[in-house]
């Protein structure tokens, strides 16, 4: 995201209890290797329309009929459609990213195409990009799938990673394991993979219990020359395949969550088979429905402005049409069913990944034996993009379905098929929270901040945090007896034991002296903020935003010194 569109990306409403629960242990697994300054002024006007801009971004992929990023388009090629109504572009930008391969010896990339109406926004550097590649790792038991998956996302790796970049490790094995957090250190991130290529895979204890349970059953009724009933062992594999997704998808959403706040490309490449829509349906028709539970995964993905890249892990078979394929339909349309219950199951969860990866504007190649095509259709995505800038449509909802169309013969088209609207103070919590696994580093308010150390108070601690900021960056409005502003100071805190609190706030009305008698420079606000901690290991990320400017600024507390 440029400076000039961090107001632009949407985001999720507020999470649930439940969903800030699920997300308690993702943060857990991710973190492991007041009162203002001034007088009281009577009233503040309120200024917010720097801030609240109905702006929508998004990136588009185009590429042709041979799978190669079609470049040069102009603005005039692409038509958007917000809702059901086309709208204007305003701002648009080509990035054109140079392989890490090519880096050393490129020339010097063509100067971006701009549109007209977007002629006086200032050029942009490149978009920083954020990956997490996220490992099933329940779901690679064969050592042929693990080599091809693993290969292919080193692949992936070498061929995309440049400096500045920042690449998250993730594993899935009944809960998150981060095998290394953000780096752009290749030989760091492959080592990372190994670390998870190489790990055990075994069914944790509740499982095996429940396994040993129906063999011991169905022994005794073969011993008894009594029919197995399979009925309760097959309800219970079901609901135990459903869980085992809502506990991915929970993991899913809280990553992509964690990448809301953060500025550029946004991306969670995901390498799975069994993300099924209908988890079960291999058990003779018992299945439960997760159609919705996907959608949500999706929604969440695109409101946080992350892609989602899949790779179906499961070894080619002859009956199973690939999604690359013509052949290839969702479950439900004619001629998508075959003949045996385990064709549906990877026809389901081939429909499942489609979802995430189909709605978020991601790819999706259908086995292991194209991964080498996975890693380079991803690549692709990563180094060439279209960046689209367009006003909500006066009276129209600012979350709506969207579609981009691009007139060129034989050209395909991928973006996200939604857009969520989110408030301002969304968008910075979302920077407050993404601030603890990276730093902000486009906040364009200098804040300084220091703290004191954590004091027991009963059961808790306080830490109280000191934020100074200049008064010279802030937006003052002149009246007759002072210039007065407003601020607000955002935090979270993030626990040893990966809870963590909401993320809270506090406004903080400022006035001075009027200007013939203003403070010189120097002169800085000064907001103290107890903060409770469970105990004085916490990690609290916090942020300060001119509510009257729109400028914002971050800093991080680490753990305290033992």
């Amino acid at each position: 995201m440029r400076p000039q569109d961090q107001w632009n990306d949407r985001s999720t409403p507020r999470r649930s209890p439940r969903e800030r629960l699920a997300s308690a242990a993702l943060l857990a697994a991710l973190l492991v290797p007041g009162t203002g300054g001034g007088q009281e002024p009577e009233k503040l006007p309120r200024v917010r329309g720097s801030v609240e801009l109905s702006l929508v971004n998004v990136d588009v992929a185009v590429t042709g009929k041979d799978g190669r990023p079609i470049e040069g388009l102009s603005a005039s090629d692409f038509t958007v459609v917000h809702g059901k109504a086309p709208v204007a572009i305003s701002n648009f930008r080509e990035e054109r990213l140079v392989p890490r391969a090519e880096v050393a010896t490129a020339a010097p990339a063509p100067a971006p195409v701009a549109a007209q109406a977007a002629a006086a926004i200032p050029e942009a550097p490149p978009a920083r990009r954020h990956v997490i590649l996220f490992v099933d790792h329940l779901a690679l038991p064969d050592k042929r799938e693990r080599e091809q998956v693993f290969g292919s996302l080193k692949a992936l790796v070498r061929k995309t990673v440049r400096p500045g970049d920042g690449v998250m490790v993730v594993s899935w094995r009944r809960g998150v394991r981060t095998a290394w957090p953000y780096t752009d250190d290749v030989a760091q991130i492959e080592r990372a993979l190994d670390l998870v290529a190489g790990g055990t895979i075994r069914l944790d204890r509740d499982a095996q219990n429940d396994l040993d349970q129906f063999a011991a059953t169905e022994a005794f009724q073969a011993w008894a020359g009594e029919p197995p009933d399979t009925s309760l062992s097959r309800d219970l594999s079901v609901e135990q395949a459903y869980n085992e997704l809502k506990g991915k998808a929970s993991a899913v959403m809280g990553l992509v969550s964690t990448m809301a706040g953060l500025e550029g490309k946004k991306v969670l490449v995901l390498a799975s088979r069994s993300f099924s829509r209908r988890p079960g349906v291999e058990y003779s028709g018992h299945r439960v429905e997760t159609g919705r539970l996907l959608d949500e995964v999706a929604a969440r993905a695109n409101a946080a402005g992350v892609t989602i890249h899949a790779l179906y892990a499961a070894a080619w078979q002859p009956d199973l049409p690939n999604v690359t394929d013509s052949r290839f339909q969702p479950p439900g349309a004619a001629g998508s069913r075959s003949a045996t219950g385990r064709s549906d199951a990877r026809l389901e969860d081939l429909a499942g990944l489609e979802t995430l990866s189909g709605r978020t504007g991601g790819v999706l190649v259908g086995t292991t034996m194209e991964a080498s095509l996975f890693a380079d259709k991803v690549s692709s995505d990563l180094v060439h993009w279209y960046s689209i800038g367009y006003p909500v449509p006066s009276g129209a909802s600012a979350s709506a379905r969207i579609s981009v169309r691009v007139n060129r013969k034989g050209a395909k088209v991928r973006t996200r098929r939604e857009v969520i609207d989110r408030t301002p103070d969304q968008r910075m919590e979302d920077r407050v929270l993404a601030n603890l696994f990276r730093a902000d580093l486009s906040g364009r308010l200098p804040i300084g901040l220091s703290v004191e150390p954590a004091r027991r108070e009963k059961e808790r601690y306080v830490r109280t945090a000191t934020l100074r900021v200049p008064v010279k960056d802030l937006v003052l409005l002149p009246e007759a007896a002072a210039r007065r502003g407003e601020v607000k100071v955002f935090w979270v805190v993030a626990e040893p034991n990966g809870e963590f609190s909401d993320v809270r706030s506090e406004r903080h009305e400022v006035a001075f002296p009027p200007e013939e008698s203003a403070p010189g420079p120097e002169t800085e606000l000064r907001l103290e903020v107890p903060i409770e901690t469970s105990g004085p290991e916490a990690r609290i990320s916090l942020g300060v935003r001119d509510e009257i400017g729109g400028e914002a600024g971050f800093g991080l507390i680490r753990p305290a010194a033992r």
